[in-house]
């Protein structure tokens, strides 16, 4: 099995094949993992999966933060601005309130972190890590499998697999050579990201922080905690097409920048390196959009290659993670020869309607969170204007089943129901109450129904 891309979507899908006893190869141009924690957390139902693999208790321990009944979701003008709104990041509980929906809590824990974590694991499982290799080009043959081409510092290699998982982000090389569209909203915006430290008690107030989300020093900023340490990561809009670039994002600039957000004095913020050559801004484009398929014969794809959605909810790397153990317990299955291979074919007809409920989810919340004008997917603005105009339209049906009968009118028996008999008695009729008795549930012939008249029948009122 060939897997390419090693983040934590591949890797993942790594950890779960490896587990069956499958033989994986996963080939991944970095050599190192990014300072940049990316994806912050993971969760309960992708806890569950790696409670499962044997994984639950060395992920709670790299946790770099606890989201208990004090933990928030914020929105404000800066921090230390008066709250606009404020959500629980608290444990879920089910409708009743009384009991957990999962025996997993969300794991706050970065994605570097959870990268080193799925590397040990999967090497212990015997899974071939190729970290600072890349796929040259590929071969498709269909139901004989894939011949790729694989550079690394040693050279060029062949390397023939029975399939081939394309998890190589956003970008996938492998999704573009298939040839396989999107859909979606497409692009949102650009964001300057970048890591500092500073000093930030006075403005928490007490509050333990998950996300905030501030109009200062633009709408859209998001601040992040880092690891707990007093390091911290925000997140700023920029306009590539207005002229700017992360070039313009100076050590200075940031400073400024994160002092608006939090503040504090520029004085006071220490902006730290990302990247082992001192970078330290990070661009992340904000997108929307769903591949049209996950599957070419023997290629599949997961994670980023396949859906791409904002941050809001944290739901990229946690369906991203989904998608490879769905893959990947039925890739075993086959080829243990436990089922045949239109199993596979599930794949997609499953995780394909997630992922776009999930990135209209992100796109719903990104709108509710920050106040951003965010187009939504026409089917989308269907379902929120049909209920926005459902109270209307029960009233309307409740008026029509009522017949003209206005307030105040007053019922009398007589008429005769407009009906056939021994079928439903029909909302035209009008009928509230006989004289003494209900209506019928069933038409009769010649049966006496109200209608709506200034006279009511001896000691009826409607």
């Amino acid at each position: 099995m060939l897997i390419i891309g090693g983040g934590p979507t591949g890797l993942s899908a790594a950890v779960f094949l490896a587990r069956h006893g499958v033989p994986v190869t996963v080939v991944e141009r970095r050599t190192d993992a990014l300072g940049h924690p990316r994806a912050r957390a993971i969760n309960p139902r992708t806890v569950e999966l790696f409670r499962d693999a044997g994984l639950e208790p060395e992920i709670l321990s790299e946790c770099s933060r606890v989201y208990d009944e004090n933990s928030q979701l914020i929105r404000a003008r800066s921090l230390p601005s008066p709250e606009l709104r404020r959500t629980s990041m608290a444990r879920p509980h089910s409708a009743a309130g009384t009991a957990g929906v999962s025996p997993c809590a969300w794991a706050p824990i970065d994605q570097d972190r959870l990268e080193i974590l799925l590397r040990e694991h999967a090497r212990k499982l015997g899974a071939d890590l190729r970290f600072g290799s890349r796929l040259l080009d590929f071969a498709d043959f269909g139901g004989d499998g894939v011949d790729a081409r694989i550079e690394d510092a040693d050279g060029v290699h062949d390397v023939r697999a029975d399939l081939l998982i394309a998890a190589d982000g956003h970008r996938s090389g492998v999704r573009e050579a298939l040839g396989i569209g999107f859909t979606g909203p497409g692009a949102l915006g650009s964001s300057a990201n970048f890591v500092f430290t500073a000093d930030l008690e006075a403005q928490l107030r007490g509050r333990n922080l998950g996300v905030g989300h501030f109009d200062l020093p633009r709408p859209g900023t998001v601040l992040l905690p880092h690891d707990g340490t007093g390091r911290w990561v925000l997140g700023i809009p920029y306009h590539p097409a207005a002229g700017e670039s992360l070039d313009d994002f100076t050590p200075r600039r940031c400073a400024e920048l994160a002092a608006a957000a939090v503040g504090a004095r520029p004085a006071d913020i220490t902006i730290v390196p990302q990247l082992g050559d001192g970078t330290t801004v990070l661009g992340y484009e904000v997108e929307a959009r769903v591949a049209e398929r996950l599957r070419s014969g023997p290629v599949f794809l997961i994670g980023d290659a396949a859906h791409v959605m904002p941050p809001t909810g944290a739901f990229g790397a946690s369906t991203g993670i989904q998608d490879a153990h769905n893959l990947a317990w039925k890739i075993a299955a086959v080829l243990a020869g436990r089922a045949g291979p239109g199993l596979l074919d599930t794949y997609e007809a499953e995780r394909l309607p997630v992922a776009r409920f999930t990135m209209e989810q992100a796109l719903l919340q990104l709108r509710e969170r920050t106040g951003r004008d965010v187009p939504l997917p026409a089917d989308v603005r269907g379902r929120r204007r049909r209920r926005r105009l459902r109270p209307a339209v029960r009233l309307g049906r409740d008026r029509r089943r009522a017949g003209r009968r206005r307030p105040g009118d007053r019922l009398r028996a007589g008429g005769t129901c407009p009906g056939r008999p021994g079928t439903p008695r029909p909302a035209t009729c009008g009928c509230r109450a006989t004289a003494g008795r209900s209506p019928p549930s069933t038409c009769t012939a010649g049966a006496r129904c109200c209608s709506p008249d200034r006279t009511a029948p001896r000691g009826r009122t409607p």
